[in-house]
């Protein structure tokens, strides 16, 4: 296993990334022709008593944005675009000059600044429009949707876009957006809907990669992925039963996507096994096209998947585990050594949490630490690392309960200002040094205690 704690670096040119979500951070929720979301409706509904009309205001502040960006030393941000502010409606027949011009404005200061976009297309903020006229991701004709709406990203911000992560997370827009309904668009009761959902969301990322593959990659040069989330199972006894019941376990949650895009454009053996009827099948055609759509692997990793929201039967009677090493140990074994960009990671403090978030430094040193030790022990291929969030925002059904940034936000000020907390000065170090060298001893020790 190594040491338990390492004194090394990181390989030259690893990328040191932050990220956040439109909905979490932008506000502006129906400011200069944006679109209503499927947030924007399902915070209207319901117990929810708080929403993500304002957020951290980013559509405002772009250069209070920058600065955090810079004051972190970063290279690469990680943010998504809105779907409903670039087309209102979701179609492209309701393109919205000003919502683009935003992302123009933000990709043109990051290139002022040197730091390099990785764009999501779609981070759980479906156009409400297509939900109401639709159904939103159970219906196939969201295939071509995306790709329309995937071909205008990659058409007009794609010359400054080397990393494209088409959907975020699709596990959680799937069981938990239309099975237990935790997440917008908030639907339960059909126990079937989620695999139907989830078929649809493979096939419309197939469907934006090979679009990129045919018509961008030769000029842009960028890659192309989908962010598939877990954590670790392990075995709850250390039988063989045990840790099949582990496989089965990573199998539906990550392996659900993972296996068709990495081994052989099918889902993994477990969940047709206990699916049986219930999941839908890949043709011999539409396997050889959703196989291979993955120029990286992005894995996300955090509080965002939340396996305690997950009835007892996706864990298989094993047991949940943060261990991020053992994940990405996991990933390059089974889905045959990808390059991995861990595109988001990190925990979270309560909400009244201000600048001093030990507790949230603590986790990024320690998965920090793990991604280190999966590079030099375990000779896993990490290219990048990015650390959730850059700021305070509206975090999904937790509302406004937790707090995931680097940089602290006032939501009561009327400004909005962003001060980094103790994470982000920890997180600026580590990146200017490019690592744990040994002469960093004092502050790897900071929060020994």
């Amino acid at each position: 296993m190594g040491p338990a704690f390492l004194y090394d670096t990181f390989p030259d040119k690893f990328m040191w990334a932050v990220g956040t979500a439109a909905y979490s951070v932008e506000g502006a929720w129906e400011k200069d022709g944006k679109g209503k979301s499927i947030w924007d409706t399902f915070t209207r509904g319901g117990t929810r008593v708080s929403r993500g009309d304002v957020g951290s205001d980013s559509y405002h502040n772009i250069p209070g944005d920058l600065r955090a960006l810079q004051q972190l030393g970063v290279s690469h941000y990680r943010f998504s675009l809105s779907w409903p502010r670039i087309f209102s409606n979701g179609t492209k027949e309701s393109y919205n000059k000003k919502g683009v011009e935003y992302y123009k404005n933000l990709i043109r200061g990051l290139k002022e600044i040197k730091v390099l976009p990785v764009v999501t297309l779609y981070h759980w903020d479906l156009p409400d429009s297509l939900q109401t006229l639709f159904g939103g991701w159970s219906n196939l004709i969201m295939v071509e949707l995306f790709r329309e709406y995937a071909d205008f990203c990659f058409k007009t911000f794609g010359s400054d876009v080397k990393f494209w992560i088409t959907i975020d997370n699709p596990f959680v827009v799937a069981w938990h957006g239309y099975g237990t309904g935790v997440v917008a668009p908030g639907i339960k009761n059909d126990s079937d809907l989620p695999f139907r959902v989830g078929h649809n969301l493979l096939k419309a990322h197939a469907a934006a990669w090979h679009l990129y593959d045919d018509r961008y990659r030769s000029s842009q040069g960028g890659r192309v992925s989908m962010a598939l989330a877990s954590h670790w199972i392990k075995p709850s006894r250390t039988r063989q039963e045990n840790s099949k019941a582990c496989q089965c376990s990573l199998d539906f949650v990550l392996g659900w996507f993972a296996h068709p895009l990495f081994v052989d454009g099918d889902y993994p053996p477990c969940m047709k096994r206990n699916l049986t009827h219930r999941l839908p099948s890949f043709t011999e055609t539409e396997s050889l096209y959703v196989n291979g759509t993955a120029d990286f692997f992005a894995l996300s990793h955090g509080p965002a998947l939340s396996f305690q929201l997950i009835n007892d039967s996706l864990l298989f009677g094993q047991t949940e585990d943060l261990c991020l090493r053992m994940l990405l140990y996991w990933v390059r074994a089974e889905y045959n050594n990808p390059p991995i960009f861990v595109v988001e990671s990190g925990w979270y403090g309560s909400g009244n949490t201000k600048t001093k978030d030990a507790k949230h430094m603590y986790y990024l040193k320690r998965f920090i630490m793990e991604t280190l030790k999966a590079i030099r022990f375990d000779r896993v291929n990490v290219i990048g690392y990015t650390a959730w969030s850059l700021l305070d925002g509206y975090e999904w059904y937790r509302e406004y309960g937790i707090r995931r940034g680097l940089f602290y936000v006032d939501f009561n000020s009327p400004d909005l200002k962003r001060e980094p907390k103790t994470s982000a000065t920890f997180y600026s170090k580590l990146i200017e040094k490019n690592g744990f060298p040994q002469k960093w001893l004092y502050f790897a020790h900071l929060q020994a205690n």
